[in-house]
């Protein structure tokens, strides 16, 4: 798939400790210290939370009212009254403003909000509202939240969003610079939950990475389930630098988390997936990321998945120095299949449970490995190619 760019069984103390790759397969020793196959502790990620808003701000009650507050330049701190705010443009906030919902949740949003645009210093931030959108027409590039042009450094908090399968996203950061989602839940969105990538694939490190924490998101797809192929119906995708912790996805269409266009030095930390064909999907281009605690349920058919190096890509691997660790992998088909040319990407410390074809499958990698695992009711490592296991 391209991305938006272009559009053991182990006795007691017994392990099967495997290096695979292009080279021979070997035994390694754990590092000392380590719980080999221990189930991983994932916590739920944290609700919206109550907060003081700013007693020095800009008290509003109306849509007129907010619309005012936010074309003032000098940026100030805005408080919404509870109630209902919309009209049939989207709340355009270029100047940085800081909106509160009075009291956590009773202020509702029924069009679109933007951070950021053509001018203004960046640094908005949006908390304890609701964001309830039926018309996509009502939002910036069909996004309840729109984060582009000088939106850098927004912050998306305690809010919640709601889609109710027609809005394409929730929140959409096309400049995601210092960007901070926390304690955000996400509901029936048709492409993304939450998106955050540049989607300039020679970006390269984030000076400032953007952090994605304590988010909820259940419920994306189109109409017809899966018929973006990959290009979209994901619950979180990210493209830059990255701190993600936290997370739980449910019922997402394609993949529950999607990584790729330019994820390098990136860290995800609790992912919790259920109710989804592919449970990770690392494309073209991961680099140097970490994988940890991932927990994927049997909801799942596989659980992490790399994609290969399509000539389209110039044969370029998609995945490339990453880590997955300390994970736990109830997925049906397989665990962890590194698909060809993936390169110098580990696998290790984690438990596979019962897959019908393999828990790790390294097709044609080159110095992968797998290593300290705990295989349950399923092979351990295959180096064949998956759809293989579908031919007659």
């Amino acid at each position: 798939m391209k991305p938006v760019l272009l559009g053991c069984v182990a006795a007691c103390a017994v392990l099967l400790l495997v290096v695979v790759g292009c080279g021979e397969d070997r035994a390694r020793a754990p590092a000392a210290g380590n719980t080999v196959g221990a189930t991983p502790h994932v916590s739920p990620p944290k609700r919206p939370a109550h907060y003081r808003a700013p007693r020095h701000a800009v008290r509003v009650s109306s849509s007129e009212a907010l619309r005012r507050a936010l074309g003032a330049r000098q940026r100030k701190s805005i408080v919404l009254a509870p109630g209902s705010y919309g009209g049939p443009e989207p709340f355009l906030n270029a100047h940085g403003h800081r909106i509160y919902s009075a009291r956590l949740g009773k202020a509702v949003l029924r069009s679109g909000l933007s951070l950021g645009g053509n001018y203004g210093p960046g640094g908005g931030l949006v908390r304890g509202v609701v964001v309830d959108i039926r018309d996509p027409n009502r939002t910036v590039d069909g996004a309840a939240i729109a984060v582009w042009g000088t939106g850098a450094r927004s912050r998306v908090l305690d809010t919640t969003l709601r889609g109710h399968g027609i809005v394409p996203s929730g929140v959409a950061a096309r400049r995601p610079d210092g960007l901070v989602v926390r304690r955000v839940v996400v509901r029936g969105f048709v492409d993304y939950g939450v998106l955050a990538d540049a989607n300039e694939l020679d970006r390269g490190k984030l000076r400032d990475p953007l952090t994605v924490e304590d988010v909820d998101v259940a419920d994306v797809s189109r109409r017809v389930a899966g018929s973006s192929h990959g290009r979209a119906e994901a619950c979180v995708w990210i493209g830059n630098t990255a701190s993600v912790r936290r997370v739980r996805v449910r019922s997402c269409a394609w993949s529950g988390l999607w990584t790729g266009t330019a994820t390098q030095d990136a860290t995800f930390d609790q992912i919790d997936v259920n109710g989804t064909p592919t449970g990770v999907y690392v494309e073209h281009f991961t680099y140097d990321s970490t994988f940890r605690r991932l927990r994927i349920g049997r909801h799942v058919e596989v659980g992490l998945t790399a994609e290969w190096a399509d000539p389209s890509w110039g044969s370029r691997p998609a995945s490339v120095g990453n880590l997955i660790e300390n994970s736990w992998f109830a997925s049906t088909r397989a665990g962890v299949y590194l698909d060809e040319g993936t390169t110098r990407t580990t696998v290790r410390r984690s438990t596979f449970l019962r897959q019908s074809w393999a828990a790790i499958g390294d097709y044609r990698g080159n110095d992968n490995a797998a290593y300290a695992n705990r295989y349950r009711g399923t092979a351990g490592v295959r180096h064949d190619h998956l759809d293989s296991s579908r031919n007659p």
